[in-house]
């Protein structure tokens, strides 16, 4: 197989936009790192442009066809009718609740059909039903109560289970109990049924069946959707208590469900070294799992932990080594830094430097390689012209009519559907003045609706400035320290551009700013867990880091990239410089 032959072959999946991905020149031949991925792919429309940071192999490939575009899938339709369930007690399906020490009953009074449906009417099955927020039923999840299958008919798009308050029982007030299937639900219901009014939900699909890193992956996002439909039910909530399974996944889930919905009201229940909350209840009974549910603990424990807290992090640490980000889509770049959710990457610059742009490129790298969706709340852009620019970057071509090949009418809607699926604007162009804790609201908001793991505040200079500060370095600070706190607790990697104050010319060119150089206060450096400056010379566009908070997240240096005006793409063009000097 020739190098183009090759090269095709590995990318033909790949959307447009760069890509990092295994070499099939030198994969074969390697005996160390087999599972890096030096081959960096800028996929456009009619060619293929590829390096390998290995081998070094590179070079153009002319595409065999004019666009590769990945297909959209559909919206599935939503079910317009289904069989109403039927309720048998003396059914397999009441006898198999019984089996798991639970109520019939109390199974029926809290949306559990049992029995079938349709043609599956005298199946020995149990249904669990799902209705709208009008109260129709949008779908019904059944189990054989037989050989534990499940299967759908309709789609459910919000959390299972009902409140019912009709009995004269105290309630347990601003909490909700969130579980990881529908039995371990109607467990912990039955454990509080003759004691008090608990709201109890199941999530409709269980724990995530693709983990990376101890963490969702990101083509998971869409299986949560449930969060944000089901959003009113969290509005003034200030307790949820997540009951998910005691295994990986379940800790998984439960830390994305945390992040999604503030982790400083989430607590997270022990089951006694049982796998659920229905296990407890038969292994232990009703008072046990009722003591458990009340008795868990809070996510995080609010700053004071003994070891046992960390000791899973502890142990990952000892077999694994420090954690690293994700790459940046730049070979050059990761060696300065990764990307890593929970920080915060403080980005300044001389106007018309690039900062903008860079950090638009680095959202479509990490969305094209990871999936991650991003909310920007970018002042000086529109969110329609703002997409026009990302949009350039994906299709490698200017949207608009000019000299050079514009981007064709497929691709402009490919670059349309790209965006819907990864970005989400915040608009303030009605003339609302932002604040700093509405711009967290916002980013909170998105992280809830579609899992966003980053948050883009491009510049500082828009955002109003609390008035009660005698001193405008003790608002920045606290300001950051907002930004800072929202970040970890919500597991986002935050840029937050700020420009520095007027240059000084050094030999009659401007110097290369810093963190001490951003105007109003010095937290901008010190509070930077990573410092970029993107600067514009005259062999093109550098991009110093001048703060790395940890070594292994990335180290001080510089590294001189190509920016091409056309259509906003960044590439690289030099090695990194390791000789950093900054005198702070």
């Amino acid at each position: 197989m020739d190098v183009n032959t090759a090269v095709e072959s590995s990318t033909y999946s790949l959307s447009l936009g760069q890509h990092k991905i295994a070499c099939p020149l030198c994969q074969d031949t390697r005996s160390k790192h087999k599972r890096d991925k030096p081959l960096s792919v800028n996929i456009e429309s009619e060619k293929i442009i590829y390096n390998c940071h290995h081998c070094g192999e590179n070079g153009i490939v002319p595409k065999k066809t004019q666009t590769r575009l990945r297909a959209v899938k559909p919206t599935p339709k939503p079910v317009t009718k289904i069989d109403e369930p039927v309720n048998d007690l003396r059914s397999v399906g009441a006898l198999f609740l019984k089996s798991r020490k639970i109520s019939p009953e109390v199974a029926l009074s809290y949306g559990t059909a049992i029995g079938g449906s349709g043609a599956n009417k005298y199946k020995p099955v149990i249904g669990f039903v799902y209705r709208t927020a009008e109260g129709d039923i949008e779908a019904i999840k059944y189990r054989d109560a037989e050989d534990k299958r499940f299967w759908w008919d309709g789609n459910a798009t919000r959390l299972w289970g009902t409140n019912v308050k009709d009995r004269k029982l105290p309630d347990l007030e601003n909490t909700i109990v969130i579980t990881e299937g529908e039995l371990d639900a109607l467990a912990i219901k039955t454990a509080f049924h003759d004691y008090m009014n608990v709201e109890v939900y199941s999530v409709p699909n269980g724990a995530p069946s693709k983990i990376t890193n101890n963490k969702v992956d990101a083509s998971e996002d869409g299986r949560f959707k449930y969060v944000w439909e089901d959003r009113q039910k969290f509005e003034g909530v200030e307790k949820i208590i997540l009951a998910t399974d005691n295994d990986v996944s379940g800790d998984v889930l439960a830390d994305e469900l945390s992040r999604r919905l503030n982790k400083a009201r989430c607590y997270r229940v022990d089951f006694q070294g049982e796998k659920d909350a229905n296990d407890l209840l038969i292994a232990k009974g009703k008072y046990d799992l009722k003591q458990s549910i009340l008795n868990a603990e809070p996510i995080p424990l609010h700053g004071l932990n003994s070891i046992d807290h960390y000791s899973e992090d502890f142990q990952s640490l000892y077999e694994k080594g420090m954690p690293t980000g994700v790459s940046t889509g730049f070979a050059s770049v990761d060696k300065l830094f990764t990307l890593s959710t929970g920080n915060l990457f403080v980005v300044t610059g001389y106007p018309g430097d690039g900062k903008s742009a860079f950090i638009d490129q680095l959202i479509v790298n990490v969305a094209s390689n990871n999936g991650w969706k991003t909310c920007f709340c970018s002042f000086e852009k529109p969110p329609h012209l703002h997409a026009v620019q990302i949009a350039q970057i994906l299709t490698g071509k200017p949207f608009f009519k000019g000299v050079n090949t514009r981007m064709t009418q497929e691709e402009k809607d490919y670059a349309e559907s790209w965006i819907k699926d990864h970005i989400l604007f915040q608009d303030y162009l009605d003339g609302d003045i932002p604040t700093i804790e509405s711009i967290l609201e916002k980013g909170a908001n998105a992280v809830q609706r579609v899992g966003a793991r980053i948050l883009v505040i491009d510049p500082f200079n828009f955002i109003q400035t609390d008035t009660k500060y005698a001193l405008e370095t003790d608002m920045v600070s606290d300001m950051l320290t907002k930004v800072q706190l929202f970040a970890k607790q919500h597991d986002v990697l935050v840029f937050f551009v700020s420009h520095p104050t007027k240059p000084q010319i050094r030999d009659g060119k401007k110097n290369v700013c810093t963190g001490v150089d951003i105007a109003k206060s010095m937290a901008w450096f010190s509070k930077a867990d990573t410092g970029i400056t993107v600067y514009r010379g005259d062999d093109g566009v550098q991009i110093h880091n001048w703060k790395a908070r940890w070594g292994w997240q990335g180290s001080l240096g510089n590294v001189t990239m190509q920016f091409n005006p056309v259509n906003g793409r960044y590439r690289e063009i030099a090695k990194v410089e390791d000789d950093f000097d900054w005198e702070i």
